[in-house]
């Protein structure tokens, strides 16, 4: 228990740290980076609503056998192709710039605040901070660039989720079941199996986060012993005795942890898997009695299996993104752990 809330309170920090960034006299940068960042969701998602109308209309032409609308939505499907990628290229350059301004903002910080304690490697390791240098690049790295990711990915899934199920409400409709109806059956549906698939993976990646935790804390240990050690292992004579008993330790140790890891990304990859096979039917199979009696067009369950699809998979972004959760935890409570030593001794 003293543990977690450890870990906690180093996210708190992490967090509290890194958000000076928008308080900083790069907050100009920052602010317009950032609202570009949003403003290309709510584009992405205009894209995707869009989309998920010419369906309907493309596929309702195709079961009347109308050639020349046909032709006219492929047409249509062209410049919605073109819109897609224009927005998802004005993602990419908001996202990737806000994420390297916001980490060299937090790596010339850690940096300064470092040469201004003159606190040594070694008095670092006294407080069991290893390898601080690779918690300032590579952590400090991973942990801006996840949160990034993490923070545009909840605001998109909120917003695709929420919109997609109002077209699920109005194209489905109500269906009757032992004489009453049940309005927004196809909402219920969605909600309902996403939280069954959300409840398995969730249970398959909690293991993983420690997992990945500890996989991250034997690399860092393993870099910072090589880092350390080296230059013993080559003035050694070469005896044949191979590795030394503490080094082989450490590869063993980074092996096993590996494995773990790989044991448990290898169970969420197959359950993701049948989840990806069976999601496509479920909606097919709720319209279809309608589709038989005539209520729908197939366009309208096309159209009724997109919108399905992607709420399904907005709701599961928690669980399908637990392992960069773990990294983005991991490296965060590292670069924390680094900052507060340093700021504590600063202080002292």
């Amino acid at each position: 228990m003293a543990a977690e809330i450890f870990r906690t309170a180093l996210i708190r920090y992490f967090l509290k740290r890194s958000l000076k960034f928008w308080e900083s006299t790069d907050k100009g940068q920052a602010y317009f980076l950032g609202l570009g960042f949003v403003f290309s969701l709510f584009a992405n998602l205009g894209m995707a609503l869009l989309i998920n109308t010419w369906s309907k209309g493309f596929f309702d032409v195709l079961q009347a056998h109308d050639l020349k609308n046909i032709m006219e939505s492929i047409k249509l499907l062209a410049v919605l192709a073109v819109g897609t990628a224009i927005s998802s290229i004005i993602t990419v350059q908001f996202r990737m710039r806000l994420q390297l301004k916001w980490r060299l903002w937090l790596m010339s910080n850690l940096v300064d605040r470092w040469v201004a304690s003159s606190m040594s490697r070694n008095t670092l390791m006294t407080y069991l901070i290893d390898n601080p240098e690779a918690r300032i690049s590579d952590d400090g790295r991973i942990a801006i660039e996840l949160l990034v990711e993490m923070g545009g990915g909840i605001i998109y899934t909120l917003l695709i989720s929420s919109s997609f199920i109002i077209v699920l409400w109005n194209i489905g409709g109500y269906v009757v079941v032992f004489g009453y109806p049940i309005y927004g059956y196809l909402v219920f549906s969605v909600l309902i199996y996403t939280g069954l698939t959300s409840i398995g993976m969730l249970l398959l990646c909690v293991p993983l986060v420690k997992n990945v935790e500890e996989k991250a804390a034997a690399e860092g240990n393993f870099r910072y012993y090589l880092t350390e050690n080296i230059h013993q292992f080559v003035e050694m004579p070469n005896t044949g005795a191979g590795r030394p008993t503490e080094l082989q330790g450490f590869f063993e140790l980074l092996l096993k942890k590996w494995i773990d890891v790989i044991r448990g990304q290898t169970k969420i990859i197959s359950f993701a898997t049948t989840n990806n096979l069976i999601a496509p039917i479920i909606p097919v199979v709720l319209c279809a009695p309608k589709y038989l009696s005539g209520e729908m067009t197939l366009g309208d369950i096309m159209q009724t299996a997109a919108a399905f699809l992607q709420v399904q998979s907005s709701l599961n972004w928690l669980a399908d993104n637990a392992f960069s959760i773990a990294n983005w935890s991991a490296s965060a409570r590292r670069v924390a752990a680094l900052d507060d030593i340093i700021l504590n001794h600063d202080h002292c």
